[in-house]
């Protein structure tokens, strides 16, 4: 026999390992207690990052909430909670494991975005929530003053560029968050970052409108160069289109931050000439609408309902009269001034009046007429209206020495502010374009009626004609209606008024003369309130009739600009009520939202919605 064949049968016994023990099948099950493990690993540490996210994500609109609250305590407890939820959840998707399992197909897409979510979310407390709310924080009153009383500006640009930082880590983060790829992640991970995509977004505004601000004010404050505006104090007892009549006037300067208050000098006694053309161009329709009074005398600014004409004839006026270039106009009235009243102490005067919330405006607008009354004689006016000058000069400059005392409550002066601007009783005005935007985004511009694609805005505006300060006792409603009753299918719009005289029927022996005004030179019984209305419909669309107390009167056409107006008289005894209608056609045939814009009075109009009978609408 052969080698080759005693080989061959030798071979033929041996025997073949068994199969565990061959490599092949180690490293199989290597690789399966590997991703076994992994599987574990990551599914484990998935699940409580899942649990971290869930708990931070909704702690960002308690922050945001807090922040705007003023409630800095409690935004900084929600922030350094929220902290260390996305700390966490971070280091749970940020190991090696982690990255590896973002290679499998399909998971590992979930994988990255569940990363991704937790990083931005980290990024964003972090780097945006953390330094916002101590910039919250620091600019109150108390933290803004100066060690001369003024405002100490270092703040202001320090939380001007921690603002923009911010802003730019939330687009940052917003990029992130919109690469992620939702069309192959698992529900609840896509509802996730839709959530928290739509919390970012919702932070751009106010974020914007901050920043946007701080890059403002510190050059408005003086920072760059010494700034002059004029205080304009309307006075809403006697009504004029835009508020009140402007009555007094004080500049205001600042340098630097710090400020300086001049004397009140009243509209009258000759402090202000009278012109026998209106100081600043008229807009189109103007002067046939208002006439003489547009833009001739000082106490007449606000007769037209746009502060920014009423701001630049103020500007040129001033300038005319004491030959100073002032660089903007404030605008407030009593109202304003009784709600930022609510974030300080009371203001105690020289003459023992205790000034609060709830006494300034029956004070200023109502006590020192009937205090100060004399005598019914030409000279007997005269001193009452000096003694009563005196008096509104003191309220005016003790109030705005306690508002920048810094001895506040910053949530309370924030949320007075707000109900001022809302009610168009604080407005700003400013001829640089920068400035005058942010006015513009703020609502502080006091513009004329804006519709808009959804809205249709109309204007209810009233103008005292009496020369008194009866409208004290003015009440006053406003009733919108609408409904589709033409084949060319435009909406046709009634615009009510309600007014109601509250003056006692005894009030031509109860009241005084400074209070009831020029009635013998109107002709009319003492008592009596007689007020011009201004309804400016939207441009575009048509005014097509009105009644007064149920009759039919005839519209001579007005416009101002590109609205049509509505000119009319109401006029009421002691008690008495008067009612106003007014028809318009909408311009197109889509249908809106009908909004009303009203002169802010002593007291508040109430704007409510009311049903329109097309059997009582003219079709034609």
């Amino acid at each position: 026999m052969s080698e080759t064949t005693i080989g061959a049968q030798k071979s033929a016994k041996r025997p073949r390992p068994r199969f565990y023990r061959r490599w092949w099948f180690w490293t199989i099950i290597g690789v399966v207690v590997v991703v076994a493990l992994a599987s574990s690993w990551v599914g484990v540490r998935g699940w409580q990052a899942k649990t971290e996210l869930e708990a931070a994500i909704p702690l960002a609109a308690t922050i945001k909430s807090q922040a705007l609250a003023g409630d800095t305590k409690a935004a900084n407890a929600s922030v350094t909670e929220m902290a260390s939820h996305t700390a966490r959840a971070r280091e749970l998707t940020g190991d090696p494991v982690w990255r590896a399992a973002e290679f499998v197909p399909f998971v590992g897409v979930n994988l990255a975005a569940v990363r991704t979510l937790a990083a931005v979310a980290d990024d964003v407390i972090t780097d945006a929530a953390m330094p916002l709310v101590e910039v919250v924080a620091n600019l109150n009153p108390a933290t803004l003053k100066s060690v001369d009383g003024g405002i100490d500006l270092e703040p202001l640009v320090s939380a001007g560029k921690i603002i923009n930082g911010a802003s730019t880590v939330l687009t940052a983060a917003r990029d992130r968050i919109n690469d992620i790829d939702t069309s192959v992640t698992m529900a609840p991970l896509t509802a996730a970052v839709i959530k928290f995509d739509t919390l970012l977004a919702s932070l751009a505004p106010p974020l914007a409108s901050a920043s946007q601000a701080l890059d403002v004010i510190p050059d408005a404050l003086g920072a760059s160069a010494p700034r002059d505006y004029v205080i304009v104090f309307q006075n809403s007892a006697e009504a004029r289109a835009l508020g009140g009549t402007s009555l007094s006037f004080v500049l205001l300067t600042i340098d630097n931050g710090s400020i300086s208050l001049g004397k009140a000098v009243p509209a009258g006694f000759g402090n202000f000439a009278y012109y026998q053309e209106s100081v600043i161009a008229m807009p189109d329709g103007v002067a046939e609408l208002y006439g003489s009074e547009f833009g001739r005398a000082m106490s007449n600014v606000t007769v037209r309902p746009s502060f920014e004409s009423a701001a630049k004839v103020t500007q040129e006026m001033w300038k005319r009269q004491f030959g100073t270039d002032i660089d903007g106009v404030i605008s407030v009235d009593p109202v304003a001034l009784s709600y930022l009243l609510r974030g300080v102490t009371p203001v105690t005067l020289s003459t023992g009046d205790v000034l609060t919330s709830e006494s300034l405006v029956p004070l200023l607008l109502n006590e020192v007429y009937m205090r100060f009354w004399s005598g019914n004689t030409t000279a007997d006016a005269r001193a009452d209206n000096a003694a009563q000058d005196v008096v509104y000069a003191e309220i005016v400059q003790k109030t705005f020495e306690q508002l920048m005392g810094g001895n506040s409550d910053p949530s309370m002066l924030l949320s007075a502010v707000s109900q001022a601007v809302d009610e168009r009783r604080m407005l700003l005005w400013s001829p640089l374009d920068k400035e005058q935007a942010l006015f513009m985004s703020l609502g502080l511009d006091g513009p004329l009626p804006q519709s808009d694609e959804t809205t249709d805005r109309v204007g209810v505006y009233l103008q005292e004609n009496v020369g008194s300060k009866m409208n004290y006792y003015l009440q006053q409603s406003v009733g919108l209606g609408q409904a589709v009753c033409r084949e060319d299918q435009k909406a046709s719009y009634r615009i009510s008024l309600e007014l109601t005289n509250d003056l006692p029927l005894d009030a031509a022996t109860s009241i005084s003369p400074s209070i009831l005004g020029t009635f013998v030179r109107e002709d009319l019984k003492p008592g009596v309130q007689r007020m011009i209305v201004m309804v400016y419909a939207p441009p575009g669309s048509q005014i097509v009739g009105a009644t007064i107390d149920g009759g039919a009167v005839e519209l001579q056409q007005y416009h101002d600009t590109d609205y049509p107006v509505a000119k009319v008289v109401l006029t009421m005894k002691p008690g008495a009520t008067s009612k106003l209608s007014v028809d318009v056609v909408a311009a197109g045939t889509a249908q809106k939202v009908l909004a009303a814009e009203v002169t802010p009075m002593v007291n508040p109009t109430a704007i409510s919605d009311v049903p329109l009978d097309c059997a009582s609408v003219s079709v034609k």
